[in-house]
């Protein structure tokens, strides 16, 4: 060995002199555990010479994880007919509700008000998604946009702690919420299950932390999800379609760019969605063949994309359900199809008063009542369920508040 070899070597081991770590000493880099003796020319690793212990990869397709078995406690009557819920969308305007989005909360309201002096219980309310206005939920909506206008946490309210069943909305992704698209992408993730990271600030506490503890009846707890009221014979099958919406997700054009730099560009985003979609897909298939109820809610966001069709072909041999479609996206209540008995089961329930302009203009939400024969009654457009036409435009609130 040249002496020009020895000196360098002497000189890297006196560097590492007084630190034990393998990372400090040449000799043993990439090693675990301290090195002795920290002062010589034989280095040695006094940790296992093994590799470290390689972090769990992460699943190779999107895997929901909740618990569908009325974890809420929801508690139907006994008998069916005197059982009902409400759908609505595209209500949590920014900032706090306004004057639409507060009609339209004291129209359910009084409609529930009604329903209670006819001896009828309320199960839920199904959130279509857009329920936090514009680039999804910040801290502060919770209670401006959610508890306050509803009173979900106001004893005299007859909308207090009912469960609300919700999907995400194009709007409730983007800069406010920026890892709910790309929740890998994050420097440390808000939950982890099995590997898999989380990120969206609407999902529930066990993958939210940061979620207040009067949210606890706002039920999100994955991506898709199904929810089980076995008493009721009625099964709620929510799923995530937002992979259709790419280029609509998140507020302004600037927090739609600000989300997609925060995932490491659109790519990232398209792939994670279309995984998150794929589950939902494969959820409606493993509920058909494995469920129950004799109605079933299909709820996600985007009008055309309920995906009946893809429930029903995995229907086995005998099973009779009723299928009950319904979105929001479209600023605008109507009945979109109806069943061989002329009833409505494909719901349009956008008008939930959270946006926009200037189509606003049928404000309102859906109520669909259970029957003794395993069905359901919807209604979505009568003057109950609705505010007048017209009054409720998007223009009309930015004049007068």
């Amino acid at each position: 060995m040249s002496g020009r070899r020895l000196l360098a070597l002497l000189a890297l081991s006196s560097q590492a002199a007084g630190d034990p770590s393998c990372a400090a000493n040449p000799g043993c880099r990439g090693l675990p555990g301290d090195c002795c003796p920290t002062g010589g020319m034989m280095l040695a690793c006094c940790g296992s010479s093994a590799a470290p212990e390689p972090l769990p990869a992460p699943p190779s397709k999107y895997v929901n994880h909740y618990n569908g078995t009325n974890p809420l406690g929801i508690r139907a009557s006994n008998r069916r007919s005197e059982n009902y819920f409400l759908i609505i969308g595209d209500w949590g305007r920014d900032s706090g509700p306004g004057q639409c989005q507060s009609a339209v909360a004291e129209k359910m309201k009084a409609y529930i008000r009604q329903q209670q002096a006819q001896g009828k219980q309320l199960l839920f309310v199904a959130s279509a998604g857009d329920n936090f206005y514009w680039s999804g939920v910040k801290a502060s909506a919770w209670e401006q946009s959610w508890s306050r206008p509803y009173g979900t946490n106001d004893p005299a309210s007859p909308l207090y702690k009912i469960p609300w069943l919700a999907v995400l909305g194009n709007h409730d992704f983007g800069n406010d919420d920026p890892h709910a698209a790309c929740p890998a992408a994050q420097g440390l993730a808000m939950a982890s299950v099995e590997g898999q990271a989380y990120g969206s600030r609407q999902f529930n506490a066990d993958k939210n932390p940061t979620r207040p503890e009067y949210t606890g009846h706002y039920w999100l707890p994955d991506y898709n999800y199904h929810y089980e009221i076995p008493e009721a014979d009625l099964e709620v099958i929510a799923i995530d379609t937002n992979a259709h919406g790419i280029g609509e997700l998140g507020g302004n054009e600037a927090g739609h760019r600000a989300s997609f730099a925060a995932c490491g560009g659109r790519w990232n985003v398209e792939r994670f969605m279309n995984e998150v979609a794929e589950a939902g897909r494969d959820l409606l298939r493993q509920r058909a063949r494995h469920g129950s109820a004799k109605t079933v809610l299909i709820l996600q966001h985007y009008p055309g994309l309920c995906q009946r069709d893809i429930f029903e072909a995995e229907l086995p041999a005998g099973r009779q359900v009723k299928v009950l479609c319904a979105y929001g996206h479209a600023h605008w209540q109507q009945c979109d199809g109806r069943d061989i008995s002329g009833n409505c089961n494909m719901v349009l329930t956008g008008g939930g008063g959270g946006c926009c302009a200037p189509q606003v203009s049928h404000a309102g939400f859906a109520a669909v009542s259970l029957t003794d024969d395993g069905g359901f009654r919807t209604d979505v457009e009568s003057d109950q369920v609705t505010l007048p036409y017209g009054t409720c435009a998007w223009r009309r609130l930015l004049q007068h508040g």
